[in-house]
């Protein structure tokens, strides 16, 4: 039958060499190792036919008709060379045989005709790695101050272009910047109910590893883990790092459609990716954190994928966390709302409504809390005011003699969560959170009725930590 047909073309995949693909490799000196047709993943739907050359120092992939390559691994970055059998529900090119070459920041995916040519290519790759080693690679400072800075770029570089549609942001398009990209999701594990969890906690930090009890435990772990990264961590030991770039790529498998958007389980899970993306991002802000000029860009281009879909920290806070809430009121910096065109990700608004999430949900500047709850649906109340509270005595500040109480600015900006807008429905919201002490001079200053105090907000914090930390 017709299905059962191949095309000429069909034959000619993933066959032939550089001159049958118009290829013009660009002129060197160097030997070339191995070479063959592959074609190479650009995401799990995208693959493109290139010639792939081994050299001494590197791997070069070349496009059709073209005469510089797309992509260069140099074999100092490489650290495994290994075979990837995904099962057939998972397969992105069935019939094919698949070749993983793994950088620290990135896993680049071969598809061979068969398992011949892959497995020659792949202990090609192997012996040439092992000269290398035998010739000694860069010195271990150097390599780890590299290792970092392709961390860094790979964040940039890694933003799903053409996968994912760009974002507005200050009236420009900007392209997303994918922050769990290392693997794709067909070399991930998937979420299967009953199997067990191991998120543990360690002398040395939290281990993410293993088969997983269920998604909220999961992302508990991943949000442990990302706190106990550092700036200067990172620099000393950035092998962790890529253990757990791995597990955010399992994101990319948890199923949307089977969250409960009103349970207490879904509603913890949000916020937990949430920080846990916030970190994610400071760490490897380029440059530095974010300024007051930059957070705008910084919130709504770093993203997570997350069951087939993309989100960025501006999404997940306003469209989905907030979603059923207030909108921001003249919102500046550090208070970034999504853009228009990203309404349709309200279709996952979660339904709790909570005015403790202004004071919960960190938004990475200093006025905000330098360390973030894990949150459990068991204890989220008793959390949730913890919290609050926390913020609250750090913000909250009122001069007797002057009959002035000092709120946080974000009270300002979503006044309409605390009632129609009055700041002093604020005020009464947050007493029930203050110290004793500073509950009893508020209410010495509504005492009297001819002489209400003034309310003042605080000002923005135009200033942004580079990490955060657990709340003990």
């Amino acid at each position: 039958t017709q299905a059962e047909t191949s095309s000429d073309l069909e034959t000619w995949f993933l066959r032939g060499d550089a001159v049958e693909l118009g290829i013009v490799p660009a002129k060197n000196t160097d030997v070339i190792l191995a070479e063959s047709v592959v074609a190479r993943c650009l995401w799990e739907s995208h693959w493109r036919e290139e010639w792939c050359a081994l050299y001494k120092s590197r791997i070069e992939f070349y496009a059709p008709f073209s005469k510089k390559p797309t992509q260069v691994l140099l074999l100092d970055d490489v650290q495994s060379v290994r075979s990837l059998t995904p099962s057939d529900r998972l397969h992105p090119l069935p019939g094919v045989s698949l070749l993983v070459v793994e950088t620290a920041w990135r896993c680049t995916y071969l598809a061979f005709a068969d398992d011949a040519c892959r497995n020659a290519f792949s202990e090609r790759i192997k012996a040439a790695l092992f000269h290398s080693l035998g010739e000694g690679r860069i010195q271990d400072d150097v390599y780890q101050a590299h290792l970092w800075q392709g961390f860094s770029a790979q964040s940039l570089v890694a933003s799903g272009r053409g996968k994912w549609a760009p974002i507005s942001s200050s009236s420009k398009r900007k392209q997303r910047i994918i922050l769990n990209g290392r693997r794709m999701g067909f070399d991930v594990d998937s979420f299967d109910a009953g199997s067990s969890a191991t998120a543990t906690a360690t002398d040395e930090g939290v281990e993410v590893r293993g088969a997983i009890e269920n998604e909220e435990r999961f992302v508990e772990g991943l949000l442990m883990k990302a706190c106990s990264f550092s700036v200067e961590s990172l620099e000393k030991n950035p092998k962790d790092f890529v253990d757990f770039l791995d597990a955010t790529c399992r994101l990319r498998s948890l199923s949307l459609a089977d969250l409960d958007l009103a349970s207490k389980q879904t509603y913890c899970l949000v916020l937990n990716i949430y920080h846990c993306l916030l970190q994610h991002a400071l760490l490897l802000s380029i440059g530095g954190p974010p300024d007051k000029k930059t957070v705008g860009h910084f919130k709504r281009c770093s993203c997570y994928e997350i069951g087939g879909d993309v989100f960025s920290l501006a999404e997940l806070e306003c469209c989905i966390i907030r979603g059923r809430m207030s909108a921001p009121v003249n919102a500046r910096s550090p208070y970034v709302d999504a853009p228009k065109s990203s309404a349709g990700y309200r279709f996952y608004a979660l339904r709790t409504v909570d005015p403790r999430i202004n004071f919960v949900l960190n938004q990475g500047d200093t006025s905000s809390l330098p360390t973030v709850p894990v949150l459990n649906p068991e204890v989220m109340e008793a959390q949730l005011n913890a919290a609050t509270s926390a913020f609250l005595s750090r913000q909250v500040t009122v001069d007797v003699s002057k009959r002035v109480i000092i709120v946080p600015k974000i009270c300002d900006v979503y006044r309409k969560d605390f009632g129609e807008g009055d700041p002093y429905d604020c005020v009464s919201f947050c007493l029930q959170y203050l110290d004793e002490a500073t509950q009893e001079k508020i209410i010495e200053l509504f005492t009297d009725e001819t002489n209400a105090p003034s309310i003042r907000y605080r000002s923005s914090s135009d200033h942004f930590q580079s990490n955060l930390q657990l709340m003990l």
